[in-house]
């Protein structure tokens, strides 16, 4: 029975894949591809070599328009691009993820147990509670215990790892033809184990790593959130662009992917000038 399933899923792959391939010439997913490429390394070219300040400024100002820059995290002397819980956020993603394709999970599309995912839930509801007494306590009212960065930051990796997850599992099912419906993103409680080691290790590289390991941390925490803005870029354009379900190959995501980096790098430019604009404003009429 199982090799029976397995062949029909195989078939209905391969009728998905020649489907696609009708649909989408070959040579037209190529030139989006390159397109893809080229604003890709032309934006990353500027953020590290664009004569203006230092590349620790540079980061900041990337996520200036989304992030509040508060209760900041420093390593050597210099100060994180984001605060201490959006670190943790969104640094938990990128390292999540990466840990998510090392396991192979790139096609999975099953939920986890149910002991995993009720844990991703309550880690993420911690990082809210978390929030919730910070926020009390900034606006002047009551908070149930003294807010602390080591917190914010822990909280903040256990939100990630849960975006991360559940990221990756909406994506498989909305957009891939091939998808592992059998395959859970995180397969055991074994395997969560060993994303919040992943966590764990990014906490103690804050804390207590050395100082020539601002750069890597800073970049891992900021791409972290332009992965996840750029992520839900991707999947508005390609179900407006009739991809759900239909995709076999990451190639065919490379159209709706350079649209879906240029409207990040806009949105990303437009909140920072924004944010500036109305700081400016405050300043003047202070």
């Amino acid at each position: 029975m199982d090799n029976t399933e397995e062949i029909l899923e195989r078939a209905r792959r391969e009728m998905a894949a020649r489907r696609v391939a009708r649909a989408t010439p070959a040579h037209s997913d190529q030139a989006w591809l390159w397109a893809f490429v080229a604003v890709g390394t032309t934006l990353l070219l500027g953020l590290l070599f664009l004569p203006i300040h230092g590349l620790d400024y540079r980061l900041q100002m990337v996520v200036h328009g989304v992030c509040a820059q508060a209760h900041y995290l420093n390593i050597g002397l210099l100060r994180m691009p984001l605060c201490a819980r959006n670190t943790g956020i969104y640094a938990g993603f990128a390292g999540t993820l990466l840990a998510l394709l090392a396991l192979g999970r790139a096609r999975a599309a099953a939920l986890p147990p149910i002991a995993v995912s009720l844990a991703l839930i309550v880690g993420a509801g911690a990082m809210v509670v978390d929030g919730l007494n910070s926020l009390l306590l900034d606006v002047g009212g009551y908070n149930a215990y003294r807010p602390m960065n080591e917190l914010r930051l822990v909280t903040g990796l256990l939100m990630g790892t849960a975006i991360a997850v559940f990221m990756l599992l909406m994506l498989n099912v909305a957009l891939r033809a091939g998808a592992r419906k059998e395959q859970r993103v995180v397969g055991s409680v074994a395997e969560y184990a060993a994303l919040l080691l992943v966590d764990a290790a990014v906490y103690l590289l804050i804390f207590f790593g050395p100082a020539q390991l601002y750069y890597p941390l800073a970049i891992l925490s900021v791409a972290g959130i332009v992965g996840v803005l750029f992520a839900c870029n991707l999947f508005v354009l390609a179900m407006v662009g009739g991809l759900e379900g239909r995709v076999v190959k990451l190639r065919q995501l490379a159209r709706p992917a350079t649209f879906a980096l240029v409207c990040t790098a806009a949105e990303l430019v437009l909140l920072a000038g924004l944010r500036i604009w109305v700081e400016g404003s405050v300043t003047m009429v202070m």
